[in-house]
């Protein structure tokens, strides 16, 4: 007997899957039967606090939350112990050329934790095969950022794009949010994530703890007796592109510099859902 497909919200805790969850509680999208949350171990505080903001929320509706994680990727990229999945930072080479890392960290951190736990779902051991559709994978990216859109890797997963199918954006979802009473959800991504933009760094800034963190880690990336310095060796890494130490980099919006601004870009996201 063929059995009905599990449907499964991979919920980032960023603005999209936050806004893809509300919505579907709220009535507006088919509500899964279980949602995902995969745990890099180094999201800023403020991710965290909304997590357990959705934990509640997810109790309140019925909807089994489960939090999954392959350790954490700030410690495991300074201990020898554990392989590196290598991330994107940015390089200067000996010769004064420039580069990124290679990606790795999104799949190692976020995707091979997902899948476990849906194989796991799924009723299906490691490494059976299976031509059934199985799962189906609600992934919260939106309208802009259609681009990010992949087929799944395994004929027993489907994914689904609700946001995209109803053409919503981040801005929208942001707007949802605002319009049903609930504050602006945080972006999702590593506190030492080489993608963020100045307003990404300013917003990890303003938490001392993480900045300090974030500060930290970019330093181990030059210091001589870090594992990181080692891997890079002989090129010289950094967490920001302008490729200076972090806690001298320019962040400050155009209105910190005096300069004045009408409005306020928005980092689009890299891997956060």
């Amino acid at each position: 007997m063929t059995r009905k497909p599990v449907r499964i919200l991979s919920l980032g805790a960023g603005v999209q899957s936050t806004t893809l969850l509300r919505m579907m509680i709220h009535g507006e999208i088919e509500k899964p039967d279980h949602a995902i949350f995969s745990d890099t171990g180094w999201e800023p505080r403020a991710v965290y606090r909304h997590l357990e903001t959705l934990k509640q929320e997810c109790a309140n509706a019925d909807i089994p939350l489960h939090v999954t994680s392959w350790g954490n990727i700030r410690a495991d990229a300074l201990d020898p112990r554990v392989r590196f999945a290598s991330m994107p930072i940015h390089i200067t080479k000996r010769n004064g050329d420039r580069a990124m890392g290679r990606r790795q960290c999104t799949n190692e951190y976020k995707i091979k934790p997902l899948m476990a736990r849906q194989r796991f779902l799924a009723g299906l051991e490691p490494g059976q095969r299976c031509t059934e559709h199985r799962i189906t994978t609600v992934i919260g990216i939106s309208w802009d950022e259609t681009q990010r859109v992949r087929d799944p890797a395994f004929s027993w997963i489907q994914h689904e794009y609700p946001l995209i199918d109803r053409r919503i954006t981040r801005q929208e979802c942001i707007a949802w949010n605002a319009e049903h009473g609930y504050p602006p959800p945080p972006r999702s991504s590593c506190i030492g994530c080489p993608f963020h933009s100045n307003a990404e760094w300013r917003a990890i800034r303003d938490d001392p703890d993480d900045w300090a963190d974030a500060v930290e880690f970019d330093k181990l990336l030059r210091e001589p007796e870090s594992r990181l310095e080692h891997l890079l060796r002989p090129s010289t890494g950094y967490l920001h592109p302008e490729r200076k130490p972090l806690d001298e980099v320019d962040i400050r919006s155009q209105e910190e510099a005096g300069q004045g601004t009408l409005f306020d870009m928005e980092c689009e996201g890299m891997c956060g859902l």
